[in-house]
């Protein structure tokens, strides 16, 4: 074989320098972000964005499964052709994640590289939004800002069943001033869509047109899931992770896509290595089904923390000694 066919070691040397470099790695990512976007202009994508998110940028709050001040977020979106407005998503999207990864601890160069957020670039998801919200409560809440985390809890209720027990551990945290803006939201949202705007809205989600009578058996066992994080794991950034991860083992209703979000955590080269097991799979077999073994990823982020950072609860050790 000759030795032209070999990688040069020196090169891929001094490109893990380079990438291991703090100062060029955002950079690196621009220049790979700017490519995808590149791929997402010449491919046509944005199927969920077209028929769905920018018709609620455009005023029709019934068009998607989110509550109806999703239009908020997405308002500014909806003064451009539908094209232009799914790209530009795509950018938000992509250096949203760079933020939120560095929040978090996680890695933006593995969640950009992953099926899972390149599946949400495809299809046009919003998923960012509650991600953005998961790196702004938490943000706020180490920077003691109770008020902005208040603004990260209303981005994180616009996707109810990936947010809804963080919502509650991050009120935990910073207690009845981070209830602010989502009460002066909430209050607005009265006004501009009617106070029965839930109701309506309950009507047609996913978790009951498809979840059904599931997800009343469904949420008790994962509120208790979450809870174990609260009460076993030790360190704050450790029970977020966790109480994330038992979400999405527990949510009823769940696109594959949103398993992203876990990607902006700190994980184990084989936690991130099992998200890749269930598209190869389904590329091999032309079968969708194979998506479900992404719960293995969540399942094993919870007995990793467990494992490593369990502890014993003070009012546990002392009521049995």
């Amino acid at each position: 074989m000759s030795s032209h066919a070999l990688p040069n070691p020196s090169r891929l040397r001094a490109a893990w320098v380079k990438l291991s470099n703090p100062r060029g790695q955002p950079l690196i990512y621009a220049e790979i972000g700017a490519l995808v976007v590149l791929a997402l202009a010449a491919l046509p994508g944005g199927f969920d964005y077209l028929h769905f998110f920018h018709k609620v940028a455009q005023g029709c709050v019934n068009c998607a499964y989110n509550p109806y001040f999703l239009e908020w977020f997405l308002k500014p979106l909806g003064y451009l052709p539908w094209r232009a407005s799914y790209l530009l998503l795509a950018v938000i999207c992509i250096a949203a994640v760079w933020w939120i990864a560095r929040q978090l601890g996680g890695s933006p160069f593995v969640v950009l590289a992953s099926p899972t957020f390149l599946w949400i670039l495809w299809l046009g998801q919003v998923d960012i939004l509650p991600a953005l919200g998961l790196g702004l409560a938490w943000w706020s809440t180490k920077k003691q800002k109770p008020v902005i985390a208040g603004l990260g809890l209303l981005l994180l209720a616009t996707k109810p069943q990936l947010g809804a027990f963080v919502l509650l551990l991050f009120l935990y945290w910073n207690g009845w001033r981070a209830l602010v803006i989502p009460v002066f939201a909430a209050a607005a949202s009265f006004v501009i869509y009617g106070p029965d705007w839930p109701l309506r809205w309950l009507g047609y989600t996913p978790q009951t047109v498809f979840g059904g009578d599931a997800w009343f058996y469904i949420a008790p066992t994962w509120l208790l899931a979450a809870l174990v994080g609260v009460v076993f794991v030790r360190g704050r950034r450790e029970q977020f992770q966790y109480v994330v991860a038992a979400t999405l083992a527990g949510a009823p209703f769940l696109g594959a896509y949103s398993f992203f979000v876990l990607l902006l955590f700190p994980l184990r080269w084989w936690e991130i290595a099992v998200t890749y097991v269930p598209f190869a799979l389904m590329g091999l077999t032309a079968n969708q089904w194979w998506l479900g073994l992404l719960l293995a990823q969540p399942l094993l982020v919870m007995a990793r923390l467990l494992w490593e950072h369990g502890r014993m609860p003070v009012w546990f050790a002392r009521d049995n000694m």
